[in-house]
């Protein structure tokens, strides 16, 4: 029975109603219903533009994919000089575009101490290394490095080797390319550049932009909850614990492949989103001090389905969105119990997401720790003695274990939260 049929019912009781009473009950049903429907609509438009900057990167990235495609294509455009060597005669040939991009005078003879003085001084190691292993590698290689101009100018090349054997395996011929790729070093220079200023502009944006649409939710979330004067920081603190939880669970064999760096940042953005149900739950039964009655209970149990659906709407939109996902995973299954006797749907063990089951833990521990409309703050210590008591039954065994050896930090994150 929901809190107009109760009003109702305590206004029907009378004698008779008086129509000033009838309308005051009728505008404040009115009122209520308009606020949860605001509430709920406002909601899903701002999970729906926080899930859009999935694919403004996507969009963003793209872009940056086709630069690199580019830069790819305008590579093999220059002009390129020859080489050969004879390594019978110990003999060198270049071609005209060779002595060209050396400036130098084509009637000099080309050989290798020739080239060696043109190579920068800081690459002359490696390059010399390089022309050594030319005559033992018997498969095409490239290479880049700078060359010192007479004038002071200095030249990035791209070097191309190929090697000749016959069937004996003696080296028969050595011939190969060079590239003055000076000006596109300096466009690769200027793209990878902003390539970089783009990418760190985009992690900006989307982090600001991220942020403030989350802080937005969470605040949205934060007012339902406020409803109930002694939820305090629950919001912050259950994010911190999921998060702190999901870290040291990447220790364990049974978590490791699961929980990685985008599990801990997920199920700490997605976890505030456990309770967004709740606004749906009127106050008569959210707020109330003593024990629900079994109808009061099986309407509070409904918060959970309608969480899921208000995060599924937009997840239709968004499928690949790992925020979105969890989120209706947590809001979903965050009462299912290790042993199958939670709700909604009686999931057992690892039938229930691991990121739900972080999420029951992390609730229940800021729960007993916290006063209520229906009771007191239990101590650390105290609450640490139910969960253990819960072990295996309510809560996954190895989370559990977890939570007790690294208690003392579960403890010092608390109270550094109030």
């Amino acid at each position: 029975m929901n809190k107009r049929d109760l009003q109702l019912q305590d206004i029907l009781s009378k004698d008779l109603p008086s129509d000033e009473e009838i309308k005051v009950y009728a505008l404040e049903g009115f009122a209520k219903e308009i606020d949860y429907h605001n509430q709920t609509e406002l909601l899903t438009k701002l999970i729906l533009d926080h899930s859009a900057i999935a694919e403004q990167l996507e969009h963003l990235n793209r872009e940056l994919r086709h630069n690199q495609e580019v830069l790819a294509e305008a590579q093999e455009i220059a002009m390129l000089g020859r080489w050969d060597i004879n390594p019978f005669l110990g003999t060198m040939i270049w071609s005209e575009s060779m002595y060209a991009i050396l400036e130098v005078d084509s009637s000099r003879p080309a050989s290798l101490d020739l080239y060696y003085s043109f190579v920068h001084p800081e690459d002359l190691d490696r390059v010399t290394a390089m022309f050594k292993e030319m005559f033992l590698a018997q498969k095409p290689w490239t290479t880049r490095y700078r060359l010192l101009m007479k004038s002071g100018q200095v030249k990035w090349v791209h070097q191309r080797f190929y090697s000749k054997f016959n069937d004996k395996g003696v080296l028969t011929h050595l011939y190969g390319t060079i590239q003055d790729i000076t000006e596109m070093k300096k466009v690769e220079d200027e793209l990878e550049k902003y390539s970089k200023d783009l990418e760190k502009l985009v992690e900006e944006k989307v982090k600001e932009i991220s942020s403030s649409q989350l802080a937005t939710i969470y605040a949205l979330i934060k007012l339902s909850e406020s409803r109930d004067d002694d939820t305090g920081a629950h919001i912050e603190r259950t994010a911190s614990f999921c998060r702190l939880l999901a870290e040291k669970a990447r220790s364990v064999p049974e978590y490791g492949d699961i929980v990685t760096d985008s599990f801990i940042d997920t199920i700490y953005k997605a976890s505030p989103l456990h309770d967004i149900g709740k606004v749906g739950i009127p106050d008569s039964i959210l707020l109330k001090p003593d024990k629900l009655t079994d109808d009061e209970f099986a309407i509070m149990k409904t918060h959970v389905r309608i969480g899921y659906e208000t995060l599924a709407e937009v997840g239709q939109q968004y499928d690949k969105n790992e925020f979105l996902k969890m989120g209706m995973d947590i809001a979903q299954y965050h009462h299912e119990k290790w042993d199958g006797t939670g709700y909604n749907k009686g999931l057992k063990g690892t039938e229930i997401p691991l990121s739900a089951r972080i999420m029951a833990l992390a609730d229940v521990y800021d729960a007993l720790r916290s006063k209520r409309v229906y009771k007191d703050a239990f101590s650390h210590e105290k609450s640490m003695e139910i969960i253990y008591s819960n072990k295996g039954s309510h809560f996954d065994p190895v989370l559990v274990d977890l939570f007790v050896r690294y208690q003392e930090e579960f403890k010092s994150l608390y109270e550094s939260i109030i």
